[in-house]
Order: structure tokens, then C-alpha cells, then sequence
């Protein structure tokens, strides 16, 4: 049956984040985390990295709907992208990213991942 143009759009149809066409080809759409850099946001990708001259809380603003997270003033990550969560010595959290990429969490956001239950995914 057709569907009427007022039907909410499904969960694949819905427009990707803006921040996404920002991206450089060559870094694909597979966003594992964001970090800032002085003035700049370096984009982590299953591809690579680059960077984008913008704010991370703008960037992070371009990202709604995307399953993720800031886990730190300078760090937001993807949920996909979070391969095991660490727990140093002084009981900070770490986490492990596909790429390899260890991204801290700081105490305030701490909460909110555990919440998210990234913790679970804990490793060696």
C-alpha cells in the first residue's frame, strides 16, 4: 500500500547528520570519534583522520541522531565505535576504539557511559 507523504520517516530515511557532509571523501561515513585540536576538530574514521576547522560543540550539534557521546571536554565518540571499555589504575575510564584509539573519560562524564552500558564492553 502506498504510504501517505505525512508518514514519519523511517529510521532509514531519516537525513543523515549535517556534520557528516563535512567529511572528506576519502575518510567515508564509518565516524568512530571526534577530538578537539586548538581550534579544530580532528574526525576519526574507520578510514583515517582529518581535521575541520569548527567548534566540537558545534560539531557535536551536527551530529544529532547519531548514537554517540561527548565522554570528555575534548572527546566525543561514537557508540559503534567502542570496541572495550578500560579502567586504569586511579579508576579513570578509557576507552578502546575499533581503530585502536584510546579515548579518556573524564569523572563528569563517567556517569553517563556507564548509563549508556559501554561499560559492559570491558576488556584486558
Amino acid at each position: 500500500p502506498p504510504v501517505p507523504d505525512n508518514a514519519p520517516a523511517s529510521p532509514a530515511e531519516r537525513p543523515e547528520p549535517t556534520f557528516l557532509a563535512r567529511l572528506p571523501a576519502r575518510l567515508g561515513q564509518d565516524l568512530l570519534a571526534l577530538e578537539m585540536e586548538d581550534h579544530y576538530v580532528r574526525v576519526h574514521t574507520a578510514e583515517g583522520s582529518d581535521l575541520i576547522l569548527m567548534r566540537l560543540r558545534d560539531a557535536i550539534a551536527e551530529l544529532a541522531g547519531l548514537d554517540g557521546m561527548q565522554v570528555h571536554r575534548s572527546h566525543w565518540v561514537a557508540a559503534a565505535a567502542v570496541a572495550r571499555v578500560e579502567r586504569k589504575p586511579d579508576g579513570k575510564l578509557v576507552l578502546v576504539l575499533r581503530n585502536g584509539l584510546r579515548v579518556p573519560v573524564s569523572r563528569s562524564y563517567a556517569t553517563a557511559v556507564r548509563e549508556a552500558g559501554w561499560v559492559e564492553k570491558t576488556g584486558p
